[in-house]
């Protein structure tokens, strides 16, 4: 089979593909053929050698294809399947909890060990999440970090409300939209921000109330659109100085939600900017599996779809990374295995 990659910390060019056998399933392992993947930031700050990881990994978060090999789990062959992307415990008060994402011995595939692009992985079962009929691979491959990601900020800790005013700053990047899809179907009124006028257009089209520019007049023109007040949720898809700008943005007793730090990973702030406003703040790291379930069941029930910007062959998996990189996309960029 072929597998994916990453010999050493680098450029494009530390992406290799290489052979390697079929991996046999171990005792409550699952074998999975690989039919769909997508690529996120996650596979680039990995390959630019985030903290705790080993050379040489093969990369990956998100994966969708079908059972090969049940192992006496309870799987059957044929089963389609996506993959929840974090190994955990099951026995800390998180994981007991319902709660994974915040295991106590976390790790993300793909990043902290082998990941899930190749043609054939083998799985703990408790990985494996059944997709519903009509749901296609390509969709549900694209759930797992983004998505779910977005899932978990706005509907599980910050509990977006019908009526409610959402803006979000990195709004034409994987999380960015899926924030916008996700606040839609909650009923919220979303704000997002992009430099780039083709993508607002796109924006707009899938629902967004107001497209804000994130230069020099941010902050004016955001309080401008929440007629001077703030809004109820701002979603921090940036970090940096943008966390410093979204607290600010927040109304008196609003939330902040971060989970990245694409812009930097450090910000100044003025407490009483947080205090004396009443701000939660929340912090992301993915989602659980109880909510990836629950979005490939609201993609069935037809309340969206992840927007999908393209899809590459997998050996194309630097191409795909590189639009990644340009900021050429709008949506989830899929690789097909």
């Amino acid at each position: 089979m072929k597998e994916i990659i990453y010999t050493s910390p680098g450029g494009l060019d530390s992406i290799k593909i290489r052979d390697s056998d079929v991996p046999k399933p171990k005792n409550g392992e699952v074998l999975v053929k690989v039919e769909m993947g997508s690529v996120n930031h996650v596979d680039i700050w990995g390959r630019q050698d985030l903290p705790s990881q080993p050379f040489p990994r093969r990369f990956g978060s998100d994966a969708a294809g079908y059972v090969h090999d049940p192992n006496g789990t309870e799987f059957k062959e044929g089963d389609r399947v996506v993959l929840y992307p974090m190994d955990f415990c099951s026995s800390c008060r998180s994981c007991l909890s319902g709660f994974e994402n915040a295991c106590l011995s976390r790790k993300l595939y793909g990043v902290h060990e082998d990941g899930f692009f190749a043609e054939y992985v083998a799985v703990n079962a408790k990985n494996v999440i059944r997709i519903p009929e009509n749901v296609s691979y390509e969709h549900a491959a694209a759930l797992p970090v983004a998505y779910l990601t977005a899932w978990h900020g706005l509907v599980t800790r910050a509990g977006g409300k019908p009526g409610e005013t959402l803006l979000i700053l990195g709004g034409s990047g994987g999380v960015g939209v899926a924030a916008l899809q996700i606040g839609r179907i909650l009923g919220m009124q979303v704000y997002t921000t992009t430099s780039s006028k083709w993508k607002a257009e796109q924006l707009a089209k899938l629902g967004a109330k107001g497209v804000i520019e994130p230069g020099e007049k941010l902050q004016e023109e955001a309080l401008k659109a929440s007629n001077g007040v703030g809004f109820d949720v701002v979603f921090d898809a940036l970090g940096g100085s943008y966390f410093q700008a979204a607290v600010k943005l927040a109304k008196k007793g609003g939330r902040v939600i971060n989970m990245a730090m694409t812009a930097g990973p450090s910000t100044q702030l003025n407490l009483r900017d947080l205090y004396s406003n009443n701000i939660s703040v929340y912090g992301l790291y993915l989602g659980t599996r109880k909510e990836l379930s629950d979005m490939l069941n609201a993609i069935s029930f037809g309340y969206f779809k992840p927007v999908i910007d393209s899809v590459y062959p997998f050996y194309e998996v630097d191409k795909a990374q590189k639009r990644m990189e340009d900021r050429a996309h709008l949506g989830k960029i899929m690789l097909k295995f």
